[in-house]
């Protein structure tokens, strides 16, 4: 069993909890930015909706940075929407819109679920993590993914690459062209 950790005004709070993986349909999946580096952004909302952002940038991109990067692209298409309080120590997620999907929250007692919890995981391949740093502290790189998830401990829901994706229609339509 995992500890499950969420960050509040006065400190880290430790709640014992299993983590498992959210269960989530990919929506859509969106190209932001431009540069020769790029990372994917994920949201995941409790009703079980999923948008991706694949992010690309040149220099240095903060994962704060990241969501005015998404806004500003995402004018004229879409709402993509996001609030934070901000303190000393950094800015605290408390709402993401996307589309018609909008969730808000702080993590109030008793289970302090109701907030958007931050995962990270520097390369493709590598599994999930919870992010004990603020997305103000974070600096994407090159490959990176972040992940919101709100208002569970599970970690983020696995969505199949673009590719695997593909590949996966194209064997289902062969199969069943051999039926035929």
């Amino acid at each position: 069993m995992r500890v499950s950790s969420i960050l509040t005004a006065a400190g880290v709070l430790a709640v014992t909890m299993p983590v498992s993986t959210a269960v989530a349909d990919l929506i859509d999946r969106f190209a932001v930015g431009a540069g020769d580096q790029s990372a994917s952004l994920q949201f995941d909302f409790l009703d079980g909706r999923t948008w991706i952002f694949d992010v690309s940038w040149s220099g240095d991109l903060s994962g704060r940075a990241a969501f005015d990067l998404i806004a500003a692209d995402m004018t004229g298409r879409f709402a993509f929407e996001f609030e934070v309080i901000s303190y000393s120590f950094g800015d605290f997620l408390v709402g993401v819109g996307v589309e018609d999907a909008y969730h808000y929250g702080t993590g109030t007692p008793p289970d302090y679920a109701d907030t958007w919890h931050y995962w990270t995981a520097d390369v493709p391949e590598q599994g999930w993590s919870e992010s004990f740093v603020g997305f103000n502290d974070r600096d994407l790189a090159d490959g990176a993914r972040d992940a919101w998830v709100f208002g569970t401990y599970a970690a983020p829901a696995t969505i199949p690459a673009p590719g695997g994706l593909a590949l996966a229609v194209v064997a289902i339509g062969r199969r069943d062209r051999r039926r035929r």
